[in-house]
């Protein structure tokens, strides 16, 4: 059942309660006034009888006849019965109409006023003291002209009723479906979207309500899809690329050296070629994996308590071991006097890593120029920043800097392949960290990483 169905369905069946309610509530308070009404009728004529028969003892059972023929005009059905104290009729003496029930007569004199419905016949009584005695007056009589007005009242109400609902029905239908015809709009142009044209986005119409939210919303979603569809074909075309270029120059040199007998040392000479092109290409392929790796979710990772003083001198030393030429200072500012509060959560394999990348690319670019390296500790964090005198980044490259394979045009005559920055980028945004550049071309580059501790001091 389509959603427009179901909520002309939910909103014709919510009006159909009220209608019912209020029908009913209009139908029992008529009824309940109109049977108030013929009581207080009933309750004139008891006491007009009274008047007349028993405060005025020389009035005659004729004249009485006569005064209620000119003054009350007889309703259907009526019957009028005055008793003694010894339930007997006391003027009304005709025998062929029925007498009112014994209990009735008592309920009337212990009561004093007695009201009661029988079927169709209301029942009206009091007990009355006189000069002449006590006395219980009754009478009764059918409600012909009310019952007729409750009956009209309820046929309009019922039709009226249904009229109703199929007026809500189709107006309903109306309006829901032009409230959730920008939905169908939606779904026209969603279906028009394919990854061929991710360009394209749904119209958000006035921005306010909440269809343009979901638009908006889709939108989103669909710059974000389009941004990973573009950075997975960039990472593809570059990774080809990459992989391309050392292969490239292992087949050539190898087919070059075969082409002919040669001596040892051109054997050698190719074969420490084709060594370092392996090892450039296994490098790359270590990096491709790890970053795969950074893109899982840290939670289903192993984490341990490290202590970041610690983790960064053994980065420090490694690197070291590969560079041996390079000149690295490390510095601690605003150390706490319990080392516990160094301690960050993480994965040690990750973050080192991260500062790995981070410092041999510092070394690199600076021409094993001196490189400061600066752990702060801070309330609740931890900043590192390494800083280099090298080539520096160009302005227009610095936001594409940290995309997988670029390379910045001043750095293409070095040897690389662009993915370390973009590792430890992901590396670092796992464990909730930030990292940021500033750099000035031909002055150097300031890398700095904020880390959350565990505990704060």
């Amino acid at each position: 059942m389509k959603i427009q169905t179901k909520l002309t369905l939910l909103f014709t069946i919510i009006i159909a309660i009220l209608l019912i309610v209020l029908n009913l509530y209009i139908y029992s308070i008529s009824k309940s006034y109109a049977s108030s009404d013929f009581y207080n009728q009933l309750r004139e004529r008891t006491y007009a009888t009274a008047n007349v028969y028993l405060e005025e003892d020389e009035v005659s059972k004729s004249i009485f006849l006569v005064f209620l023929k000119k003054n009350l005009e007889k309703l259907p059905g009526e019957l009028i019965r005055i008793y003694d104290i010894k339930n007997q009729p006391a003027f009304i003496t005709d025998s062929t109409l029925p007498n009112f029930p014994v209990t009735i007569i008592n309920s009337t004199r212990n009561e004093k006023i007695y009201k009661s419905k029988i079927n169709d016949t209301y029942i009206y009584g009091i007990y009355y003291n006189d000069n002449q005695g006590d006395f219980v007056i009754l009478i009764s009589a059918i409600d012909k002209i009310g019952d007729e007005k409750l009956i009209n009242l309820r046929n309009v109400l019922i039709i009226g009723f249904f009229f109703s609902i199929i007026i809500v029905f189709f107006l309903g239908r109306f309006f829901t479906k032009k409230m959730l015809k920008p939905v169908s709009e939606i779904n026209r142009q969603v279906n028009k979207i394919t990854e061929t044209n991710l360009h394209l986005r749904l119209n958000e119409g006035n921005r306010k309500d909440e269809l343009s939210e979901l638009a908006m919303t889709f939108n989103n979603m669909l710059t974000r899809i389009e941004n990973a569809f573009e950075l997975q074909q960039n990472f593809v075309a570059n990774a080809s690329h990459e992989l391309r270029t050392p292969l490239t120059s292992i087949i050539g040199n190898i087919e070059v050296t075969l082409s002919r007998p040669r001596v040892d040392e051109e054997y050698k000479t190719t074969l420490k070629t084709v060594l370092d092109e392996a090892e450039q290409l296994h490098k790359l392929s270590d990096g491709l994996l790890n970053i795969a790796q950074a893109s899982f979710d840290l939670e289903s990772m192993k984490m341990e308590d490290i202590r970041l003083d610690e983790l960064l001198e053994y980065a420090k030393d490694n690197v070291q071991k590969q560079i041996p030429q390079s000149n690295m200072e490390l510095n601690y500012e605003h150390m706490p006097n319990n080392a516990d509060e160094l301690i960050i959560k993480g994965n040690t394999n990750l973050l080192m890593i991260a500062f790995e990348n981070l410092l041999e690319n510092a070394n690199k670019f600076s021409d094993n120029k001196k490189v400061l390296i600066t752990l702060t500790n801070s309330k609740g964090s931890i900043l590192i920043t390494i800083s280099d005198m090298g080539i520096g980044i160009p302005q227009k490259d610095l936001k594409n800097i940290s995309q997988t394979f670029f390379r910045a045009e001043n750095a293409r005559t070095f040897h690389g392949s662009g993915v370390g920055l973009s590792l430890s980028q992901k590396i670092f945004h796992l464990h909730s960290g930030k990292l940021s550049i500033l750099s000035v071309e031909n002055k150097g580059t300031k890398v700095s990483v904020l880390i959350k501790k565990v505990k704060s001091n």
